[in-house]
């Protein structure tokens, strides 16, 4: 099997700059989004190094057993995250600075994705579309019974994040592994996206344009700043072709 990529990323209709990053290389099957956090100082510069600090991890390694890929994908998210930290303490005009992460990986027949954040990667499969990653926000955690309300501070917003990568000396990324099939259509997108467009849109939007991938972000994009595009939009959709 092989992967075709295609992405894309706006500032949006409201926000002045840009925090969302991302990169994609069918030729190592790697795709990442990561979304500076907002209201922080620095969001930008955290969801770069998030890129930057992933990506060049993967390309530097030669070969991964089966085995060695969660272990090597926790350990890099970890080291990603505190060099994201310490620029943070070298340079107050940016302490505090934090973002998501979507990172997928494709090898063989399997992808694995790293997930922090409320990001999220997608599968798009036979006219269905399922979201495979969970949101890590206060309003996720207190639905699932993973957090309760009086836990939480006054004031704070249910969209505030629970994990990321910046926050702390130690994140615990989601890890998932699943199994490709040729058609599959992965989207991994920030919430300028998901903010602004229904799941059940989406997958109609992917329905009507799957055969013109290259096209694909950049109409699901569209799609956000036409109903209001308050945030930053990114889209990295990875299709999975037969050989």
């Amino acid at each position: 099997m092989r992967i075709k990529m295609a992405g894309s990323t706006h500032v949006g209709r409201v926000r002045k700059n840009n925090q969302d990053s991302f990169y994609f290389d069918s030729t190592h099957g790697i795709a990442v989004v990561a979304d500076g956090i907002g209201g922080r100082k620095g969001g930008e510069v955290a969801s770069q190094l998030a890129v930057t600090g992933m990506r060049d991890a993967l390309i530097k390694v030669e070969r991964l057993r089966p085995e060695e890929i969660n272990p090597f994908l926790s350990s890099t998210v970890d080291r990603v995250n505190n060099q994201i930290i310490e620029r943070g303490e070298i340079d107050p005009g940016i302490t505090g600075m934090g973002t998501t992460l979507n990172f997928l990986l494709f090898v063989g027949d399997r992808v694995h994705i790293a997930h922090l954040g409320d990001s999220r990667t997608y599968l798009y499969d036979r006219g269905h579309l399922w979201q495979l990653t969970i949101d890590h926000n206060i309003e996720t955690f207190i639905e699932r019974g993973w957090m309760n309300k009086s836990d939480i501070a006054p004031n704070t917003q249910e969209g505030a994040l629970v994990r990321s990568m910046g926050l702390t000396g130690r994140c615990e990324a989601d890890l998932y592994d699943i199994k490709l099939r040729s058609g599959q259509i992965y989207l991994t997108c920030s919430d300028g996206l998901t903010g602004m467009v229904s799941d059940r849109k989406i997958s109609e939007i992917i329905s009507h344009h799957s055969a013109n991938l290259s096209k694909l972000p950049k109409v699901l994009i569209d799609e956000a700043n036409k109903n209001g595009g308050k945030d930053n939009t990114t889209v990295v959709v990875s299709q999975v072709v037969e050989v």
